[in-house]
Formats: structure tokens, C-alpha cells, sequence
């Protein structure tokens, strides 16, 4: 994956993001799917998992780092679901928006080069670029999730 296929991705995304601010608010607190998340709690979770990459990831990708492994993953989950029940709809949109205008402006900054940088998360090697990728099949995986849920045709 090139730099302009990861920056293509954000900036699509972002435009898509831009279309659910239109979903009622039935469908926004529809679960995805029977026994999962409702839509709010899916977007909070991208936001929430987008603010960990921004404070705890990107400023600490240099060659050869040794990061520390993932939190726990079902409290980041629990915490997201929580903050999309007590925030409205456009607030948690517009703060992914906000964070994912901060992805592109990084993205801009790098080089083919630096998205190859490699160091590991715990026992786990990989590159910016492979973080990226790893991150774009998350929002894909939800997107989909959520057109399926709000029965937007694409």
C-alpha cells in the first residue's frame, strides 16, 4: 500500500463520515447486528482506538522501537460504548473527523520511506505502513457494518 492509497483511504473515509451525520437517530443507535454494538458505539469505538494511534503510536514510531502492547482491548471497547451512549451523534462524529484530519496532516509529513520504519508492538513486527494497512481493514470491516445496519445502498 502506497503513501496515496493510505492518504485516498482517510480522505474517503472522511467524506463518508461527513454522510452518517444524516442517519436518524434510530438507526444510530441500531445495533450493527443482533447481540452486537449499536452504530454509535462501532463510530465511538473508531474514535476511541484513533486517539490511542495518535497519542500513544505515531509519536513513538521510530527504527527499531519497542512498543508496548495493546491495552486491553475489551476496556477501550466498554469505555467506547459508554461515551457513545452520553455524547450525541455529531459530536463523536466530528471528533473522528478532527483526529483523522490529524492522520492526514502526519501522513503528509512522511515519506514512502518513513512508512517503512519498522519496530514491534510487544512481540509483534511491523512497519508504519503495515499499521496503517492493519488500521484501514478496521474501518472497512465497520463501514461495512454499518451500511449493512442502516441499509444505505452503495
Amino acid at each position: 500500500m502506497q503513501k496515496k492509497d493510505i492518504i485516498t483511504h482517510y480522505e474517503s473515509f472522511s467524506v463518508w463520515l461527513e454522510s452518517i451525520k444524516e442517519l436518524d437517530q434510530v438507526t444510530w443507535i441500531k445495533p450493527v447486528k443482533a447481540g452486537k454494538w449499536p452504530v454509535a458505539a462501532v463510530v465511538a469505538h473508531l474514535l476511541f482506538w484513533d486517539r490511542y494511534s495518535l497519542e500513544k503510536r505515531f509519536p513513538f514510531f521510530k527504527e527499531g522501537a519497542e512498543l508496548e502492547s495493546y491495552p486491553d482491548f475489551q476496556n477501550v471497547n466498554d469505555a467506547a460504548a459508554e461515551y457513545a451512549q452520553k455524547h450525541a451523534q455529531l459530536e463523536i462524529i466530528d471528533e473522528l473527523l478532527t483526529v483523522r484530519k490529524h492522520f492526514l496532516y502526519i501522513l503528509e509529513g512522511m515519506t514512502e520511506e518513513n512508512l517503512d520504519t519498522a519496530f514491534t508492538i510487544g512481540s509483534t513486527a511491523l512497519t508504519v505502513r503495515d499499521y496503517f494497512a492493519d488500521f484501514i481493514e478496521h474501518d472497512i470491516h465497520h463501514k461495512k457494518q454499518i451500511i449493512q445496519a442502516a441499509g444505505i445502498r452503495v
